[in-house]
């Protein structure tokens, strides 16, 4: 059972974030620029579109002190933690995810934040950090190819077919030969790719399916989206390059 002061002070701050969200998402963006760049790289997606990037990590703290316990809410909880797994989220960056994001909130709130209300929100978000930590070591355990865990893997393109204007099926092999069965509908995989004499890597997820008879994936690029790294899929990568993939995931946040 959560402690009712501290719901009552996260309560009290939530209009207030609201109301602030512009400023607070300005704020971390450049908080993470400075310190921690390969943040923002991973997130490019989110970044692009930045109130969800920043606003994610704050409804996981307000939806978490609406619940009786935090067992109850880590089947809300899950879906997050398997997309930043994906992305290359280690465990050790919440701490830093949240020290910039409790910094930024402090800033952009000035005197309309108390103490006790900073402190609230940091108990949370450091108890969910730790039940997404767990949540991530347990997947890195039972996903295992050859003796290493599986991250980012090489794989080979060797099929690439344009199914429309829009859409383009790559077809991709582990070139180790070793591949991870997809369960369920809605996965994802992260593709980073590094472009010649550029820091960091590009990075993005795309939906991915499984074919019969190709023993490998099939990753699903729509051109809707926009960025370099899918611009890239469309038109310049070719048969025979070579991808670094994760381990496709379920349930894209």
């Amino acid at each position: 059972m959560f402690l009712v002061d501290i719901q009552k002070e996260i309560k009290k701050i939530a209009p207030a974030i609201q109301l602030n969200k512009e400023k607070i998402k300005i704020l971390f963006v450049e908080k993470l620029q400075n310190n921690e760049p390969d943040f923002l790289h991973m997130f490019q997606d989110d970044v692009n579109k930045i109130e969800g990037f920043t606003m994610s990590l704050i409804d996981m703290v307000f939806g978490a002190v609406m619940q009786e316990s935090l067992k109850q809410f880590i089947p809300s909880i899950k879906p997050m933690v398997h997309q930043y797994q994906s992305l290359g989220l280690l465990p050790d960056h919440y701490k830093n995810l949240g020290k910039y994001l409790i910094i930024s909130i402090r800033e952009a709130l000035e005197e309309s934040v108390t103490h006790e209300e900073i402190i609230a929100f940091q108990l949370i978000f450091y108890r969910l950090a730790e039940i997404a930590t767990r949540l991530e070591k347990s997947d890195y355990k039972k996903v295992k190819i050859g003796m290493q865990t599986w991250f980012f893997k090489s794989f080979r393109v060797v099929k690439k077919v344009q199914e429309s204007d829009l859409v383009v099926l790559i077809y991709i092999v582990p070139i180790d030969g070793n591949i991870a069965p997809i369960h369920g509908t809605d996965n994802f995989v992260s593709v980073r790719l590094t472009m010649l004499n550029e820091a960091p890597s590009l990075q993005k997820s795309y939906r991915v399916i499984e074919k019969t008879g190709h023993k490998g994936y099939v990753m699903i690029i729509n051109r809707s989206a926009n960025d370099r790294l899918t611009d890239y899929l469309f038109n310049r990568l070719s048969e025979g390059d070579t991808l670094e993939i994760t381990l496709p995931k379920r349930n894209r946040c």
